[in-house]
């Protein structure tokens, strides 16, 4: 991904992992009509990919079931090859998207919350099997 100019990446987490890089890409997402029919039944998202999600609009084309055709996925990727501005607009959402979540250390930033809820709920008397330790 860190040395890509563009990529086809499926629906999940490699696609949070491919905006940070800062790397235009389509997104797909194909499963058996089974799966996808249960997953529509319970999932209510506008979007499946992260960096959309996060924004709350479409930066990453999505081509999901029936639209993840061959030609229209090369089309949609030939226009991330061909068009700067097209590639730069995607770029520029995933910087803006990248720095809405914060700087480095989200892990520990989270593991910290985590801990002083865990010690939230002890001092309000919920004790539970958990030692918290910290260094």
């Amino acid at each position: 991904m860190q040395r890509a100019f563009a990529g086809i990446v499926a629906s999940g987490s490699a696609t949070l992992e491919a905006a940070y890089f800062r790397l235009p890409f389509v997104l797909i997402y194909k499963v058996a009509w089974p799966t996808y029919l249960a997953a529509r039944l319970v999932v209510n998202v506008k979007y499946l990919g992260m960096p959309n999600l996060l924004a709350d609009r479409e930066v990453v084309p999505e081509f999901i079931q029936h639209r993840a055709r061959p030609n229209a996925i090369a089309k949609a990727v030939r226009q991330l090859l061909d068009h700067a501005a097209a590639r730069d607009r995607m770029i520029t959402a995933f910087d803006d998207i990248v720095m809405d979540l914060g700087e480095d250390g989200a892990s520990e930033r989270a593991a910290r919350a985590i801990i002083a809820e865990l010690k939230e709920q002890r001092s309000l008397g919920r004790r539970g099997d958990l030692e918290i330790v910290l260094s």
